[in-house]
């Protein structure tokens, strides 16, 4: 599915007390040398959330290096020091899922998953961006918006989720 599609698509879903105000993006740096990309979130314009590969791979690198408790960058000429990093990046892999940090590829993969789900099975899947754009769905009502609980949630679902809130006058703690 092209992209404006998979947009289009996306933000028909929304609640309308947020449609036209939350917009989701994407974009890929044809004239770079890999063309890779960026995806983001805006509500009033405002980006709020940004993902792409250079992201994943800052904060992947920076992690592999915390796991390996250096203090400086790596030289990966010696091959057993290669393989030490390889093996953090595999850990450090989990580690950015679960905290949401991802490629752009797969904030695409995962908003044409969305389009499939029901909204009890997208607020429970366990990837963040599924869930972040349940709570802007408008299948996601008023009184489960009251009694959701975000205390646990990944920052790009509890901005989202607060802003539907916000926008439908619902009163949550803070």
């Amino acid at each position: 599915m092209k992209w404006s599609q998979l947009k289009k698509r996306i933000e028909a879903n929304f609640a309308a007390s947020v449609a036209g105000r939350v917009e989701v993006w994407t974009t890929r740096y044809r004239k770079s040398h890999d063309q890779k990309g960026e995806s983001w979130v805006t509500i009033d314009k405002q980006r709020v959330w940004s993902m792409g590969e250079y992201t994943y791979i800052m904060e992947a690198n920076r992690e592999a290096i915390k796991l390996l408790n250096l203090k400086e960058p790596i030289e990966l000429d010696d091959p057993a020091k290669h393989e030490a990093y390889c093996r953090a990046l595999d850990q450090v892999e989990e580690i950015l899922r679960a905290r949401g940090v991802c490629w752009s590829e797969d904030v695409n993969l995962a908003l044409l998953h969305f389009l499939s789900l029901s909204i009890n099975d997208a607020i429970k899947s366990a990837d963040p961006i599924i869930r972040a754009f349940a709570t802007l769905d408008r299948r996601f009502g008023r009184r489960r918006l009251a009694d959701f609980d975000d205390s646990k949630e990944h920052p790009l679902v509890r901005t989202l989720y607060r802003f539907r809130c916000k926008a439908e006058q619902i009163e949550i703690e803070p």
